[in-house]
């Protein structure tokens, strides 16, 4: 009998192309075992979102599913309905490790990106100049870019000129839009002589701040680099508007907890909070566009089956 996964997904299709990639990437290397993978709902940035979660899970127990993947995002959420899968024989694996116990994990190299990403653009900023960081929401992997983005930062011959642990300069919606209002906020806060580089967290972001530089006339003043490595991102360097994006492989975050989930299932071979790194990727610039290749190409993405 074909084993099922299910996926429970923290935002919907569309929203987030990273997370999408995401799905893909482990749905690749579970269909290349026939495991089935259905996938279900609980969009973060909903009211009530925790609840929505743990159902899903509980259906997902109910369905007697032979494994269930979550995504940890903050450590402590959704330890009861793992426990509870668990405890009925269910195996559980996680994109970001929590702090309760699951079969295995996929960790990233959050901070090391954030570093790399700040040092890139330290790297063709006179000095003292003066860089703006939009943050995002307080999730595990994003408040990890972010110190390494402080971290490298005041390390270098660059100013850190706002605070991206705080709410108003944070895209706490993780999508585009979202990313708007603490742009505003920032360039209303910082004089516009001292901001010379900006890093959104995300490219979703990027895409918001692009959109607000644009409607004040600031287009093209500002430094700016992000992280994910999104087609749209990808597109923004090759016309001009930033000057990198920092490629996580999305999708081999995917295959690489994909690769995890089927060494137990399949394999045989017990894992219990077992931890894989994910791929730390590179940033993506005018000197190597020419050989970044967009997610879609790195696996099948099959249209995911929604629901069980």
């Amino acid at each position: 009998m074909t084993k099922r996964v299910l996926y429970v997904n923290p935002i919907y299709l569309d929203a987030n192309p990273a997370i999408d990639a995401l799905a893909y990437g482990l749905q690749s290397v579970l269909h290349a075992a026939d495991i089935q993978m259905p996938v279900l709902f609980a969009d973060f940035r909903e009211s009530g979102m925790r609840k929505k979660y743990e159902a899903a899970i509980e259906e997902g127990i109910r369905a007697q599913v032979e494994g269930i993947v979550i995504y940890a995002l903050n450590p402590t959420l959704f330890g009861e309905a793992v426990a509870k899968a668990r405890s009925a024989g269910i195996p559980v694996f996680s994109f970001v490790r929590p702090r309760y116990a699951v079969n295995a994990a996929v960790v990233y190299p959050n901070f090391n990106h954030g570093v790399f990403m700040a040092e890139y653009l330290a790297s063709v900023l006179p000095a003292d100049s003066g860089v703006g960081v939009i943050g995002g929401p307080d999730t595990v992997d994003d408040a990890e870019e972010v110190a390494g983005l402080v971290y490298a930062l005041k390390r270098s011959h660059c100013r850190l000129l706002n605070d991206p642990e705080d709410k108003h300069y944070c895209n706490v919606q993780d999508v585009s839009e979202g990313a708007r209002e603490p742009t505003l906020r920032l360039l209303e806060n910082v004089p516009q002589s001292q901001l010379q580089g900006l890093i959104p967290y995300n490219d979703e972001t990027m895409l918001g701040c692009l959109s607000m530089l644009e409607e004040t006339g600031r287009l093209g003043d500002i430094k700016i680099v992000s992280r994910n490595g999104s087609p749209q991102a990808v597109e923004m360097v090759r016309t001009g508007k930033t000057l990198g994006t920092w490629d996580l492989d999305a999708s081999g975050i995917g295959t690489t907890l994909g690769d995890l989930v089927v060494r137990h299932l399949v394999g045989g071979e017990v894992l219990e909070d077992y931890l894989s790194m994910s791929p730390v990727g590179r940033m993506i610039t005018l000197d190597n566009i020419e050989s970044w290749k967009p997610w879609s190409e790195r696996v099948d993405c099959t249209p995911l089956s929604v629901g069980l």
